[in-house]
């Protein structure tokens, strides 16, 4: 894989052993409303307290072997007023890096290629190829979307196997319903219609 340099988590670990006092009391909030399932106000907590970014920088840093820390840190990034993709793709990545057998890391990464300078190498391509026939669904379903957007004279393959391979996508769906609509509207209606469902079931 190749090199990569925005947002790249060893330039933002502020190199602390420890957690601070004020980040450790962060961390036991973010915790309680987890033990309390209270995810709504969890994510306006999150989305309203100043450092929970570098929070979630050092302890990754402080256990990079820990998974479930890259999943609070990259899900931070995916919050709707949050959205950061470019470290969405450069933490995903390093996460593969310490995680190879966590093929969804990967697949992430992928999916959200083309905002930093990260490039999608030939060595990137066979490697997704192997990982959509092997993975699971998720994976198969994150490469086949993230190739159909890299490769355009090949996003009606990599559409119709994402729906082969995870069927419960709905992106394929409506891509491939609004083009069948120019010669078989009857078809690209009922391809629209089923990829709408997917949304409401996601």
């Amino acid at each position: 894989m190749n090199d990569y340099t925005v947002g790249n988590i060893f330039e933002l670990y502020s190199g602390n052993e420890v957690l601070s006092a004020e980040q450790q009391a962060m961390m036991d909030c973010i915790n309680a409303y987890v033990e309390a399932k209270q995810f709504k106000q969890l994510e306006y907590y999150l989305q309203q307290t100043q450092g929970i970014e570098q929070l979630l920088i050092d302890h990754v840093m402080m256990d990079p072997t820990d998974k479930s820390r890259w999943d609070w840190l990259i899900g931070y990034k995916l919050i709707d007023t949050i959205e950061d993709f470019a470290r969405v793709n450069s933490f995903a990545l390093t996460a593969y890096t310490y995680h190879p057998n966590d093929t969804f890391y990967y697949a992430l990464a992928l999916y959200w290629t083309g905002w930093n300078d990260f490039v999608i190498t030939d060595e990137d391509v066979a490697l997704a190829e192997s990982l959509i026939e092997q993975g699971p669904e998720e994976v198969s379903g994150l490469l086949c979307i993230a190739l159909a957007k890299e490769f355009s004279h090949l996003k009606q393959h990599y559409y119709q196997l994402a729906i082969e391979r995870c069927p419960w996508t709905p992106e394929p769906y409506l891509w491939l319903g609004k083009r069948h609509l120019y010669f078989n509207s009857a078809e690209g209606k009922m391809l629209i219609q089923q990829g709408l469902d997917r949304v409401k079931d996601t």
